[in-house]
């Protein structure tokens, strides 16, 4: 009843605040509507206050968001305003990323980037490496991620954009989060809260002290990283933004959790619960999945498996909706078919160039041709000839140079693509391991309560407990994974079996699962057994292979 009543008092002030925010809103639409309608509006000013306009409904409007978004870009192409079509394609392209439309957003992403290049406007050559770089986040790439939040941040730098290139220092600390690299990501964050106080910028400083408090967290430093967490709840102006609050309280329930204060890390996550179920943004799926995790954490702390149990399971649920393995396959996909396309029109180019010279040589040889004397036709006839074999050498190189070049390129993209598989079957792998252990621990617990059942629960409790141990044993997932494994890697085992042929299907299992660089303990989760078994089999298929103590066994796999 407590935590019913707090959130109940917790609504009414984020109701209002949603009011003032709207009001807010409300003015800056009226004025752009105003001057939209007003009759000596140009054609060109109505494209850039669509724009604007798609800009204030993308978060809380999406849908809208995109019509103005799609009035613009048709109005753009109409007058040929090539940088007011860049500008709504990248709106657009955010409407279907707040859609989770990951392979749409990311060709109108790069179309608007094309466009922006060719117009050479760095702030929106920017914008669109910084969209590009979100899109790759939430589809989980963070190499790619990285690649383009880096671009972004060199970019603004150099213009001198102080705001902008702050929250790119976020968004490249936020990568480094994903990979783990703490070190690199407080560095990042707080390079990006120096500048949001520098320039004064509320909203770029609470996400920055949010981001530090995550960190810290991370590294174990609970209390200095809830410092942080009420540092950002404290600034005005972050009231205002209820995801960016709910995603705090999240988090400040995270570190309460490991201080074993559950009542209030219940209280918080009940807290945020209502911010997200009062927004109506596109976004707040994701705010949602942290705080179903957290949520499960806390439940499983407590010991109230069950509960916990069906917060994963509504977690994976939400989790699905916004990114499934075929979506993040489908993006990877697009991004190496766009660098193979641009790596091909640069070897169109330079053969261009360089059957450009080759004509510029051939006119001057014409034209020295002609200014040579009767007495020297025959001579300059066999210099000639002695010309067109040396050019015809030179092509017949250039020819195997640019199939050899051809080859090098697929091999890269082919490399890169096994490279993308691996990573999505290794969290693949991660999750079902994290499954089990949770699942295995439920068991254990319930096996605990066995003997304090009533006579006439026993019968259902045994068969609950029978039914989590019956999918514990079937490990069908797992089962499924290794497929996948080996159906991505057949030349991996194509190799290994040429030299080692009499490998048992669990000893070329246990080579995949090392080879993807899981731990011991991963391995013994993922094929249900124990990791004394785990490291036991790991020595035998060492000393299969003939290995020395001091000899990598991963390494040693990767070679084939």
């Amino acid at each position: 009843m407590l935590l019913r009543n707090y959130a109940i008092k917790l609504f009414l002030p984020v109701f209002i605040l949603g009011l003032s925010l709207a009001s807010f809103s409300q003015n800056t639409t009226d004025s752009l509507f105003t001057l939209l309608n007003s009759s000596g509006t140009s054609a060109q000013e109505r494209v850039s206050y669509l724009n604007s306009l798609s800009n204030i409904y993308l978060r809380d409007s999406t849908s809208q968001a995109m019509i103005y978004a799609n009035e613009a870009y048709i109005l753009s192409l109409q007058q040929k305003n090539k940088l007011g079509e860049a500008r709504s394609l990248l709106n657009l392209a955010e409407g279907y990323l707040y859609n989770d439309n990951y392979d749409q957003a990311l060709q109108y992403a790069f179309n608007a980037l094309d466009i922006s290049k060719t117009e050479k406007s760095n702030p929106d050559i920017a914008s669109c490496y910084t969209l590009l770089g979100w899109i790759f986040y939430d589809t989980e790439n963070a190499e790619f991620a990285m690649q383009y939040h880096r671009l972004a941040a060199e970019l603004l730098e150099q213009t001198g954009d102080r705001k902008k290139f702050g929250v790119s220092c976020n968004a490249l600390g936020l990568v480094h989060y994903v990979k783990q690299q703490y070190d690199s990501a407080l560095f990042y964050f707080q390079k990006a809260l120096t500048i949001a106080r520098q320039e004064k910028n509320s909203s770029g400083e609470a996400a920055a002290l949010n981001n530090i408090g995550i960190c810290k967290s991370s590294l174990g430093r609970y209390q200095e990283a809830i410092d942080y967490f009420n540092q950002a709840l404290a600034i005005k102006e972050f009231s205002r933004q209820f995801l960016m609050q709910a995603e705090t309280l999240n988090q400040l329930a995270d570190s309460y959790i490991r201080l074993k204060n559950y009542p209030e890390a219940e209280t918080l996550l009940v807290s945020a619960r209502a911010l997200i179920d009062s927004s109506s943004s596109n976004s707040r799926k994701e705010k949602l999945l942290d705080n179903l995790y957290i949520f499960s954490l806390l439940y499983q702390a407590q010991g109230r498996y069950t509960e916990a149990f069906l917060r994963l399971q509504e977690h994976n649920s939400v989790r699905e909706q916004i990114l499934s393995s075929s979506k993040s396959n489908a993006i990877a996909a697009m991004k190496l078919k766009r660098e193979t396309q641009e790596k091909e029109e640069q070897i169109k180019i330079l053969a261009a160039q360089k059957e450009l010279r080759s004509f510029q040589r051939n006119a001057l040889a014409v034209g020295l041709l002609l200014l040579i004397t009767i007495g020297l036709l025959l001579f300059n006839r066999i210099k000639h000839k002695r010309q067109k074999e040396k050019e015809l050498a030179e092509m017949k190189q250039a020819l195997i140079k640019q199939e050899l070049d051809n080859t090098v390129l697929e091999k890269e993209a082919l490399a890169n693509k096994l490279n993308y598989k691996n990573a999505e079957l290794k969290n693949s792998a991660l999750y079902i391991s994290q499954r089990n252990e949770l699942i295995r621990e439920f068991v254990k617990e319930l096996e605990g309560w066995q003997s304090e059942m009533q006579k006439d629960n026993q019968g259902r409790f045994l068969r609950l407990l029978n039914k989590f141990q019956h999918s514990l044993d079937l490990n069908k997932e797992a089962q499924e994974l290794n497929q996948a494994i080996e159906e991505t890697n057949k030349d991996f085992f194509y190799n290994l079996l040429q030299q080692f042929p009499d490998l048992t299907e669990n000893e070329k299992r246990l080579c995949a699962q090392i080879r993807l660089n899981l731990s011991i303990k991963d391995i013994a989760s993922l094929n249900n057994i124990s990791i004394k078994s785990a490291e036991m089999a790991r020595y035998r298929l060492r000393k299969h292979f003939g290995l020395n103590h001091e000899d990598n066994l991963n390494e040693f796999l990767r070679k084939f």
